[in-house]
């Protein structure tokens, strides 16, 4: 069985340029029985994205250690050059490591370059032994 928790609905508008919004930070509590995974299923990280210049790249991590965030510990990396401005669905799965069970948890999307528009951010999840 799966679970899933809707981490943000409405759009959030990522900016690399100075005077823009360069990050969204979630964050949220995982119940104390979230599984970390099991040898066919992790978490996934759900969400759609909408890139609103020529290129763009955006990276996503999942209880970052520091900021400035370090590539090394990206979960999603994401790279585009397109005139297409519309929306991508997308997914990762996630190794469950990287979450708390029963405590509060961080996902940063970050875009390095460009503008994009990311929203529908969910997480899907076990819960119990997962056996």
């Amino acid at each position: 069985m799966t679970d899933y928790m809707v981490l943000q609905d409405g759009p959030a508008t990522l900016n690399s340029h100075p005077s823009g919004t360069d990050r969204v930070m979630i964050d949220f509590d995982l119940p104390r029985n979230f599984t970390v995974g099991v040898r066919f299923g992790k978490p996934v990280l759900a969400y759609i994205i909408n890139p609103q210049s020529r290129s763009s790249k955006v990276g996503g991590w999942v209880n970052p250690v520091a900021d400035p965030f370090v590539s090394s510990e990206q979960v999603i990396s994401l790279n585009w050059t397109t005139d297409n401005h519309s929306d991508y669905g997308l997914w990762e799965a996630v190794d469950g490591r990287k979450f708390k069970a029963g405590e509060s948890n961080r996902i940063v999307f970050k875009a390095w370059e460009g503008k994009v528009i990311v929203r529908d951010i969910i997480l899907w999840f076990q819960r119990g032994s997962g056996n």
